[in-house]
């Protein structure tokens, strides 16, 4: 796939400092570029190539609240803007732990919405909860491997390219994702014969 020849690409000390959060890969920087720039990115060899090709929790939380309407669009409302408010922060982070930070009420929100479909208080097929749990442990192992800066923290500059702990989460979110559309697929199943109680 890569293909043309890029811009001259940047050493970390000469990156720009928002794009200095990893102190461990030394090479493969893009510089600063335009929207087209951008776009001609995704056809040269950078270090951040393979997270661009391997790279939604709101049909979880309709199905879940399904039976408590008022409350489901609310929800649906608060976990919007807590998503948006967490890629503000994230984009303006000047660290992986800002960055990851940056998505805790995200992640919180989903917790409760886990535990009230656990409890009984929510609905979806029984076979999901498994599919959306291991979805999210994927999500949770990528961002501790994306902190721990594991395997360029062994051998500095060697995984520049390739196989560095922000590449490893961006496949372990893929995964993630796989086991999201698995949990959809056995509650978009179950919700074509389920009925919510008529409430009194």
């Amino acid at each position: 796939m890569a293909c043309l020849h890029g811009p001259r690409l940047l050493n970390l000390e000469k990156t720009p400092p928002h794009l200095q959060f990893n102190d461990l890969i030394l090479t493969g920087y893009r510089p600063i570029s335009t929207f087209q720039g951008c776009i001609r990115s995704l056809f040269y060899l950078h270090n951040e190539f393979g997270n661009i090709y391997t790279h939604g929790c709101l049909p979880i939380i309709y199905i879940t609240l399904m039976c408590y309407p008022v409350t489901c669009i609310l929800a649906l409302l608060t976990y919007s803007l807590i998503s948006a408010w967490g890629i503000l922060c994230a984009t303006t982070a000047r660290s992986n732990y800002g960055r990851l930070r940056a998505f805790i009420w995200q992640a919180l929100f989903r917790v409760f919405l886990f535990l009230f479909r656990w409890l009984g208080d929510g609905v979806g097929s029984p076979a999901s909860l498994r599919l959306f749990f291991t979805m999210d442990m994927l999500a949770i192992m990528g961002g501790l491997v994306n902190l721990s800066r594991v395997p360029e923290r062994f051998s500095p500059g060697l995984f520049d390219y390739w196989c560095n702990s922000h590449q490893i989460m961006h496949v372990l979110v893929i995964c993630s994702i796989i086991y999201m559309h698995w949990g959809m697929l056995e509650d978009l199943v179950w919700i074509k014969t389920f009925q919510c109680p008529v409430l009194e």
